[in-house]
């Protein structure tokens, strides 16, 4: 009989969602999507306490984030880069850790979706939080 191999790690998910328009670069009107933000974090089991991190908090913190960005033109609203999934996953990566840098953090994915929330893309960073390695 074989012996069952205990997790090693534990991973939290957080969703959010936004809707706002964008447009790429020299070939589209603005149009708009529903933007579908998830947040990964991770950590190494046995948990310190009985959670990873505060789910509330974090659904706090990424709202801080991008509701001041829902129902406008991306392209203007973030005129520093063009708004891609792929951007705005880096883009949400760096303003939450700035905000929230000892948080064990190891993904953001930006799923592109159309108003009925069907997905048509989706772009993910990935990194290594202190102590999953």
């Amino acid at each position: 009989m074989s012996k069952v191999r205990p997790p090693s790690a534990m991973s939290l998910i957080v969703y959010s969602e936004f809707r706002a328009s964008h447009s790429l670069t020299g070939s589209e009107v603005p149009h708009v999507h529903l933007w579908k933000i998830a947040l990964e974090f991770k950590a190494k089991l046995p948990l310190k306490s009985d959670r990873l991190i505060d789910l509330v908090q974090l659904q706090g913190e990424v709202a801080k984030i991008t509701d001041p960005y829902a129902g406008t033109y991306l392209n203007d609203s973030l005129a520093e880069f063009s708004p891609t999934s792929e951007n705005m996953a880096v883009w949400i990566w760096h303003e939450f850790l700035k905000r929230n840098p000892e948080t064990p953090l190891v993904g953001v994915s930006v799923c592109l979706c159309d108003l009925a929330g069907n997905r048509t893309g989706t772009a993910r960073v990935e990194g290594t939080a202190e102590g999953t390695a």
